[in-house]
């Protein structure tokens, strides 16, 4: 089988000291058939500089340049200058393990959209990080895609292969002037695929350092939950847009909403609680989308006439007796605070004087 065009895209905005880096972990690949499209976003060090030093070095890499515009600009003219059968991402402060894509493109068939490889935190020394359960993969193979399967893959831009032809097919790009932009594009394009495959290799290293995109500004809590509203509100109307509001495509919308919502049920209450609840209430019950999962529950308005009334956020799925999600921790119950063990014996002996036993 001929082996397939990678491109891969790398935005540059001032990221001098890690992009040689980067660079070369994407040059020293043992897979060669690659184009390497190198995006200066405005870049005012001497990124460009490095940039043409290694385009004179090697003709696979072709350098843009444009008036800053952000990461999901930058992503878009890589992704408009693209001519691989298959695209994916490098963001310049990151690097590449050896290897990746020549084990990634092992695992393509006709009926796969897009293959999945590992992503590792790592520190700006290189050393890894405690692994994040977040970027954990189901096991190697084959699979159709589905609302539930998608839901389980980490949504990174830069940790997969991308079918650029079901790209340009749905007229697929970042959104421009968000954080997060990488979650609109994930559920934006699922629903279109048709297959995933999983490569067990470990190969992208996820660089986390102070002053990037992700630590920049200093948000507080409810900074950080707006700018995921931001995305939810515009991934929910580019589904409307695009008649994808019905049937199973609608089922990946709610994925997203869940994915998204639920680490802040789990988080202690904290100074902005309330807003953060008031604000993901807000979008769930405008979009309809309070009964596609119990998480969503907790930030709509308890019913102070319920039995039970949750004080904390931890929460884990137990269908005992009630068949109704159980929050761990603690509750009250008949006006007293109790612990999950105490409950279920308050709910047992319910039951059983409702049985007559």
């Amino acid at each position: 089988m001929k082996k397939p065009k990678i491109s891969v895209i790398v935005p540059v905005y001032n990221t001098a000291p890690w992009l040689k880096r980067c660079l070369d972990s994407i040059c020293s690949q043992s897979y060669r058939d690659l184009e390497i499209l190198c995006v200066n976003d405005g870049s005012t060090d001497n990124s460009a500089e490095i940039l043409a030093e290694y385009a004179a070095n090697d003709t696979r890499i072709k350098v843009f340049t444009q008036p800053n515009a952000g990461l999901s600009a930058a992503r878009n003219t890589g992704l408009a200058h693209a001519s691989g059968e298959w695209v994916t991402g490098v963001d310049s402060d990151d690097y590449l393990y050896p290897g990746v894509y020549e084990e990634t493109v092992s695992s393509i068939s006709a009926k796969v959209d897009m293959v999945f490889f590992g992503i590792q935190d790592v520190a700006e020394d290189g050393s890894g990080l405690p692994h994040n359960a977040y970027f954990d993969l189901p096991k190697a193979g084959e699979y159709p895609m589905t609302p539930e399967l998608a839901a389980q893959f980490n949504v990174c831009f830069v940790s997969k292969l991308w079918r650029r032809s079901v790209l340009e097919k749905n007229e697929l790009r970042f959104p421009v002037g968000f954080v997060h932009e990488d979650e609109a594009m994930y559920y934006l394009a699922v629903p279109h695929m048709r297959g995933v495959a999983v490569c067990p290799k470990m190969g992208y290293a996820y660089m986390q350092r102070e002053g990037s995109i992700m630590t920049a500004g200093g948000l507080d809590f409810v900074q950080r939950v707006a700018r995921y509203e931001k995305v939810l509100r515009y991934t929910y109307s580019e589904y409307e847009r695009r008649g994808l509001l019905s049937g199973e495509t609608r089922t990946y919308l709610e994925k997203m909403f869940v994915r998204i919502c639920a680490p802040y049920y789990r988080t202690k209450p904290c100074e902005g609680g309330d807003a953060v609840r008031e604000l993901l209430a807000g979008i769930i019950k405008k979009y309809g989308m309070s009964g596609c999962d119990y998480r969503l529950e907790r930030f709509l308005p308890s019913d102070s006439t319920g039995f039970l009334r949750i004080k904390r956020r931890s929460c884990v799925k137990i269908y005992t007796v009630l068949g109704i999600p159980v929050w761990v921790k603690w509750y009250t119950y008949a006006g007293r605070r109790v612990t999950p063990a105490v409950l279920a014996f308050h709910l047992r002996m319910k039951f059983r004087r409702l049985l007559g036993r």
